[in-house]
């Protein structure tokens, strides 16, 4: 769906916002946590060598931005951020749903959480430490009991299960991108396009002509999130080859 009016408000006040952090100049200073299409969004308006997300560990999809002297990033535990560890019984399943849901009705506000990483028996998230201090005092998750600490480093091990779509597009544009991934017809294609329901590198795009490039991040509201991870060719027939990463 498009960007509503309130989506657009917050957006300009945090670009504002940011924009302001620049003008002051300081040494060091820092957002709340992002998430990677408000990444986007300011990365489009900064400096190369001036700023840099990060959000605990590589590939983080919530971090913190930092606006920093030219080429002078800060170093990883310069981040206003602790990392929590939540650990309970392996037999007892939780979720990230179930752990978002537990914090925020401790009136913890969103943009103080950063990832959560869920596996068996053992959680690790991110917090600022007014938010870590809440999230310590937990005891329960839905009926599964808990216990918290700060004293850890993050150690969960990232796994990201995909399936493998191939083909071939005449030109790499959007729609047919979409076409090879979501298996469907040019027209409804370029139908969720129009109708706001794409989002390329996290933002929303409306152009069914959009070019795509190798590495570049996809999703389509309904059918998840996609990764071009090999575009190449021409074959004999001038088209292209491409593979696509679907993140399960």
């Amino acid at each position: 769906m498009l960007l509503d009016k309130k989506q657009q408000e917050a957006d300009k006040i945090l670009l504002a916002h940011v924009e302001d952090m620049v003008k002051r100049g300081a040494f060091r200073s820092f957002t709340s946590f992002l998430d990677m299409r408000q990444y986007t969004l300011l990365s489009q308006h900064l400096q190369a060598g001036t700023y840099r997300f990060y959000g605990g560990y590589p590939d983080a999809q919530r971090g913190m931005l930092c606006i920093h002297p030219q080429d002078f990033p800060p170093e990883d535990d310069e981040y206003p951020f602790v990392c929590l560890t939540i650990t309970h019984r392996v037999s007892d399943v939780l979720t990230h749903r179930d752990v978002l849901g537990s914090i925020m009705a401790q009136q913890v506000q969103r943009d103080t959480i950063g990832d959560i990483v869920v596996t068996p028996g053992k959680i690790q998230c991110f917090a600022t430490p007014t938010a870590a201090s809440v999230c310590m005092q937990l005891k329960k998750i839905g009926r599964v009991g808990v216990q918290v600490t700060d004293t850890l480093p993050f150690s969960c091990k990232i796994s990201q299960n995909i399936k493998e779509i191939s083909g071939t597009v005449a030109a790499p544009r959007l729609d047919a991108i979409l076409r090879t991934a979501l298996n469907t017809g040019r027209n409804a294609c370029a139908d969720y396009i129009r109708g706001g329901l794409v989002t390329l590198n996290y933002m929303q795009v409306q152009d069914v002509s959009c070019m795509v490039k190798e590495g570049d991040v996809f999703s389509v509201r309904g059918y998840g999130k996609f990764r071009v991870s090999e575009l190449s060719g021409p074959t004999k027939k001038g088209r292209l080859h491409i593979t696509i990463e679907k993140f399960l």
